[in-house]
């Protein structure tokens, strides 16, 4: 909150609760963004560990299983399949940035 242009926004006369919302929670967001794209994939790996530990049926489950019994078809889809949540998850991220940080420009 003691960036330049928080200051100026003061400077202008702005009301408080403005300078922070529009102002202070624009410039907040990005790093916020960026930690929720990452959680994204780990929630993915996490659910391998999950299913697996309380026996439910799921992708993790199927990966697990497929592992065990060292079937490499099922095993190369279900590692396709994540690389593709995680390749949509950081698409989405890149796409909020633009929306977030007017500095952002989609190209």
């Amino acid at each position: 909150m003691n960036e330049d242009f928080i200051r100026t926004a003061r400077a202008k006369g702005l009301a408080e609760r403005k300078i922070v919302v529009k102002h202070g929670l624009r410039a907040a967001l990005t790093p916020i963004l960026t930690i929720f794209g990452l959680d994204l994939g780990l929630l993915l790996g996490g659910a391998v560990l999950t299913e697996t530990t309380f026996s439910l049926p799921g992708i993790g489950k199927f990966a697990y299983d497929a592992i065990q019994s060292q079937d490499l078809p099922e095993v190369m889809g279900v590692t396709l399949l994540a690389a593709l949540f995680v390749i949509i998850a950081n698409l989405v991220v890149d796409v909020l940035y633009a929306v977030v940080d007017p500095r952002v420009r989609l190209s």
